[in-house]
């Protein structure tokens, strides 16, 4: 793996450096070690959003036998500087080039018509193009079985979540995780309250420490930190890691949690453009074998009954069998958003723009 700060990446790639990838991309064609370029947004970090494609890129250089080599850049923040250095990874030899969250995705779609030759994959893009491809995870099936805990080991029947962005994402991850918790405690609520920073200690300690005062004895949230879970430790409550798995920090009080896991997502990719095989697809993939969610650690605490809910309701995910937006199921106004006996279309949870029935708070203004 080749490691390099962005400011000397754009440092060199102005002074017409090669930054010891140099082969045009006609040489490239006969090396038979595929360069790929990997442009993390913030730094790379142990736990949470980074940290989950950190370890993909890792596994996939790893397994290579020698026959891939991974360029990594990190803490490109600023739409200005993703885009020279996705345009420079590509004319710099890397056939592909795996941008890792949707804020790069209106980049891509600019640039990736102008460099025909380089396969492009976006995490969380929303449509592909002839050499972008975008792959996504169903989080929410994750927080459906997150929600089935809760609902079970609250006590006050009220669960908590902080929210980072009122992006789809967050919302149908929210949405899952009450709908869980109702289908095994009809009574429960969520209170909602958003930090509106995907990591911010302050913010997100404060939001515990409110919806407890409120409270809620089952915490979850979006945001990418540990924060959340030790200041829910701090009061006695428990946590759940829906976006990581907290329990090296969170030692006593976290319930259950799922990880992110892009391993497929990048090695398909890799091998398509190894092989000739690789065209542009929307990957949206939940539990199962190649899927980008997987269930991790669950408390001792956590009763043996509800972890046979919770497998269980797992593979009829997996089967097909069952669809956590399956109907009847309102908004917070009371209309029925899905009927009874269908299932909310991939479009519609794709743009969720509602709160479920149940959700206590409200999506910022527009």
């Amino acid at each position: 793996m080749f490691s390099i700060t962005r400011r000397n990446f754009l440092l060199s790639s102005a002074a017409g450096a090669t930054v010891g990838f140099g082969p045009t991309l006609k040489a490239f064609a006969q090396d038979p070690v595929l360069k790929v370029g990997v442009v993390h947004q913030g730094p790379i970090a142990d736990l949470g959003w980074e940290a989950f494609h950190a370890r993909a890129w890792r596994a996939l250089e790893a397994n290579s036998g020698g026959k891939i080599k991974v360029t990594v850049l990190d803490n490109v923040q600023q739409a200005q500087d993703a885009e020279r250095v996705f345009r420079q990874l590509a004319t710099q030899g890397h056939q592909l080039v795996m941008g890792t969250t949707f804020s790069q995705y209106a980049t891509l779609r600019k640039l990736a018509p102008t460099l025909p030759k380089t396969r492009f994959e976006c995490c969380a893009g929303i449509a592909p193009l002839e050499n972008l491809g975008v792959y996504e995870a169903r989080s929410y099936e994750g927080t459906y079985l997150t929600g089935i805990a809760a609902g079970k080991m609250t006590k006050s029947n009220v669960l908590g979540w902080v929210g980072a962005f009122p992006v789809p994402q967050v919302i149908y991850g929210m949405n899952a995780f009450l709908l869980g918790a109702r289908s095994v405690n009809p009574n429960v609520v969520c209170k909602l309250i958003w930090a509106n920073a995907w990591s911010d200690p302050a913010k997100e300690k404060d939001a515990v420490n409110a919806l407890v005062s409120q409270g809620a004895d089952v915490l979850s949230g979006s945001p990418n930190t540990p924060v959340q879970g030790l200041a829910a430790e701090e009061k006695g409550v428990w946590s759940i890691g829906s976006s990581g798995d907290f329990s090296s920090f969170v030692k006593k009080k976290q319930l259950t949690s799922f990880d992110l896991d892009w391993t497929a997502a990048y090695a398909e990719a890799a091998k398509g453009v190894m092989d000739g095989t690789w065209k542009a697809q929307s990957k949206w993939r939940g539990l199962g074998p190649s899927g980008f969610v997987k269930m991790t650690t669950q408390s001792p605490e956590l009763p043996e009954d509800v972890r046979k809910l919770m497998a269980d309701k797992e593979k009829a995910i997996i089967d097909g069998k069952f669809h956590p937006f399956s109907g009847e199921i309102k908004d917070q106004s009371g209309k029925v958003r899905v009927a009874a006996g269908a299932n909310l279309p991939d479009d519609q949870l794709r743009g969720m723009d509602w709160l479920v029935e149940g959700i206590q708070g409200q999506l910022p203004r527009t």
